[in-house]
């Protein structure tokens, strides 16, 4: 079996990068909550496709799956492919579609990995679809994607990374309840300077403390009475509906 060559050094290291996306903030600053210095870089290893068209780039997983590495096109509506050949399309890796001027992405039900900066900097991306078995969303994978307003989490979700929406455009937001999403990581809506809700489920027992920095402060969460989220919401003097 193949081994993914991918290393990532991301969200609280500075690394000399040979494909590198610099700072998490809005303006392309580096954001410094409080004493806490998080220089946003990263190194990348390209993983060069094995299988390619004039669309897309795969790399071989294993005998039945490809991860999507490469975007070739210059489309602004994209629609990702479910197989390739004789493979199933199970992982976008890293950064494929960084800063590429896409509008709309739909993601197919085959994916269960998003890796980091997947879709970053899409200042025009409006649309996502998602797949409803999508398991993991690596850090940064929205990353300064202002224009995207609304997006829906598949229920499958177990993990979100860090900063998966810093500086995002996003208005509002559900968390989807699953036992195993339990964390709600650093900095995942670090400068969204559009966020006013977010619903968040009993299922949630971690909460970073600068999850929501420099957030609008009208910005009100949505818990369930009694949760960990409720409690989080009070100790940090944010604006809370308890339902």
């Amino acid at each position: 079996m193949k081994k993914v060559i991918c290393a990532i050094l991301a969200c609280t290291i500075s690394a000399v990068a040979v494909a590198a996306l610099n700072g998490c903030g809005c303006n392309g600053s580096t954001p410094t909550p409080g004493n806490q210095e998080s220089k946003q870089a990263y190194e990348v290893v390209a993983t060069q496709p094995d299988l390619k068209d004039e669309t897309f780039g795969f790399y071989i997983l294993n005998d039945s799956e490809v991860m999507l590495t490469r975007y070739f096109g210059s489309q602004a509506d994209v629609v990702i492919p479910d197989t390739y050949q004789n493979y199933t399309v199970t992982t976008i890796g890293h950064s494929v579609f960084n800063n590429d001027g896409i509008k709309s992405i739909t993601v197919p039900e085959t994916v269960t990995d998003i890796q980091d900066y997947a879709f970053a900097s899409n200042k025009g991306l409006t649309t996502v679809k998602l797949p409803s078995g999508l398991k993991h969303l690596g850090t940064d994978a929205f990353f300064y994607c202002s224009a995207l307003e609304t997006i829906e989490l598949p229920a499958s979700l177990e993990k979100i990374e860090p900063f998966a929406f810093c500086a995002a455009g996003l208005k509002s937001i559900v968390i989807p309840e699953n036992e195993t999403l339990t964390e709600l990581p650093q900095f995942m809506f670090h400068q969204c300077p559009n966020l006013k809700e977010v619903v968040i489920p009993a299922s949630i027992t971690t909460i970073a403390d600068n999850c929501f920095s420099e957030c609008p402060a009208d910005l009100t969460l949505k818990v369930a009475s009694g949760s960990y989220a409720e409690q989080f919401a009070q100790e940090n003097g944010l604006n809370y509906e308890a339902v």
